[in-house]
């Protein structure tokens, strides 16, 4: 009976969401845009859900649609967009990136990126589409109670992520490759180290904020979402997770908690000891007992040279973007293992320094939230995704944890909820001294 029951709800499930989606997309347009990036923030995280409904019409384009319905229900209902002072720079970063899609379809002989024969322009609209929730998440959200509701929301749904990982986890005593935790972007190409990147920087955020919000029920929340967290980022087995996550340890211990200093301390004292087994073998694995630099290691070293001498070559504009696959034999891994070093080849000084600009920003917003924050939240907010930022830029040291929509997405939110926490902020401000 239970097993018949089951098969109902797989069979029925994916059609009860797809027809509730489109009837929430409806409902964004014509009444409330907050109700699609609700649906939008439950999706990001889950593409193992929506990847179900692409067997349905328009289904493999439903986040775009839902995209776009969040977009048209804001200019419907508030007949402009907010501007803020970091606006116009990232808007400058979509348009360099579509620039940068001109240089690699020219140079390696592709269609114009004009329609979606151009097999790298799926690719851009995503990434651009991931840096538009900004505009999406700061045009929506207007007041505390809403910036409230949507990071309770994320911090349920990293939690239940995190607890589907730990039932779904077998481990054991050593590292085995075949053993990580892989978390739901496996339906979207993304490996555990993409995982491991991204539990690194929600736990960053939620860690902050549970260290200044003072409502208990929160967070309680908060702190369930962080130790469950933790289990995802040991099991993923991802150094740059690690390195990332005591990097905003030792932040917030010289920032605010002195306390996580002492954490600091102990685990680079004692991590043979006080670490899982597994953990330890893995972060040992780096070098052998020779000194020679272990496997997957030394192959980053080959693609980062590989990457620098594209940039070498190249050093302005770049190869352009998603061109680095292109030059490497087939076969071959077709990433750098290194954003940095991805945009150095990719989009050349301009791309970089752009970058480079984009990720100070994000900081420098959450530090002046933080010094203007009139409220415990906002001011947890802000110290939150300061940590946030700090984990976004060690783990892309390792990797491209930057470009991907599913683990992007609320990296760009959140930005869009720090700004809306200045504009609050401000608003107050300017009212009391009146």
């Amino acid at each position: 009976m239970l097993t018949a029951l089951l098969q109902f709800l797989r069979f029925i499930l994916p059609s009860a969401l797809y027809g509730g989606a489109i009837f929430t997309a409806v409902l964004t347009i014509i009444k409330k845009a907050e109700w699609g990036l609700i649906l939008m923030i439950v999706m990001i995280p889950m593409p193992n859900i929506w990847y179900k409904l692409h067997e349905y019409p328009m289904g493999k384009d439903f986040m775009d649609i839902l995209f776009f319905s969040i977009l048209i229900g804001i200019i419907l209902q508030q007949k402009g967009f907010v501007k803020t002072s970091n606006s116009r720079i990232i808007i400058l970063f979509a348009m360099i990136s579509y620039i940068s899609l001109w240089n690699s379809s020219m140079r390696f002989s592709l269609t114009l990126p004009v329609s979606m024969s151009n097999i790298i322009l799926a690719d851009w609209k995503n990434y651009v589409e991931m840096i538009f929730l900004y505009f999406l998440a700061i045009n929506v959200v207007k007041d505390e109670d809403q910036q409230k509701k949507i990071v309770v929301l994320m911090s349920i749904l990293i939690l239940l992520i995190a607890i589907r990982s730990y039932r779904n986890f077998s481990g054991g005593e050593a590292f085995h490759y075949d053993k990580r935790v892989g978390g739901p972007f496996e339906a979207v190409g993304l490996g555990a180290n993409h995982f491991g990147a991204f539990i690194a920087y929600c736990s960053s955020f939620f860690l902050g904020l549970s260290l200044v919000d003072p409502d208990k029920r929160r967070k309680l929340l908060f702190w369930a979402t962080i130790l469950f967290g933790l289990h995802p980022l040991f099991f993923s087995y991802s150094r740059g997770a690690y390195l990332a996550a005591l990097c905003v340890l030792a932040f917030f211990g010289v920032f605010k908690k002195r306390r996580l200093l002492v954490v600091c301390v102990i685990v680079l004292i004692a991590w043979q000891t006080v670490l899982p087994a597994s953990v330890v073998d893995r972060i040992m694995m780096t070098e052998t007992d020779t000194g020679v630099i272990e496997g997957s290691a030394a192959h980053r070293l080959d693609l980062w040279e590989h990457a620098s001498q594209l940039f070498r070559e190249n050093p302005v504009f770049g190869i352009g973007f998603g061109g680095f696959g292109f030059t490497v034999p087939e076969g071959e891994l077709t990433d750098t293992h290194n954003f940095y070093m991805k945009t150095l080849a990719e989009q050349g000084t301009v791309g970089f320094i752009i970058l480079v600009i984009i990720i100070m920003k994000a900081f420098l917003s959450g530090w002046r939230l933080h010094k203007i924050a009139t409220t415990p939240f906002n001011k947890g907010l802000a110290l939150g995704f300061m940590g946030a930022v700090i984990a976004v830029m060690v783990t892309n040291i390792f990797g491209d944890r930057w470009s991907y929509f599913a683990l992007g997405g609320y990296f760009w939110i959140l930005w869009g909820l720090v700004d809306r926490g200045i504009i609050i902020a401000r608003s107050v401000n300017s009212v009391e001294s009146a």
